[in-house]
């Protein structure tokens, strides 16, 4: 269990220091944190939507499924490609959604 919530905080830095940042924009420039959350929210629906798109187009070659306890080089090569489409896809799927296509 604790090592479940720590693994979720590992990243505690940047969110911290996204939050500094967030009280920032509200002290200086409240009226800006409707267009924040807007960013955010498309941010991540994007990254949401791209995500739910590589898994129901890419069903059957799931990264996590590549890994097994022995993996040859044809299997590291699969593995590296499943990780790059992926990861791909939910960028164009985060550019799209940004850009406001």
């Amino acid at each position: 269990m604790f090592n479940h919530v720590t693994d979720k905080l590992r990243i505690w830095p940047w969110l911290f220091l996204a939050l500094v940042f967030t009280c920032i924009i509200a002290f200086v420039a409240p009226y800006q944190i409707g267009v924040l959350v807007w960013s955010l929210t498309k941010l991540s629906l994007g990254a949401y939507l791209g995500y739910w798109i590589d898994r129901s187009v890419f069903h059957y070659c799931r990264p996590h499924a590549l890994i097994t306890s022995t993996l040859t080089t044809s299997q590291v090569h699969a593995l590296a490609a499943a990780m790059i489409r992926r990861a791909i896809i939910i960028a164009a799927s985060i550019l799209a959604l940004g850009l406001g296509v």
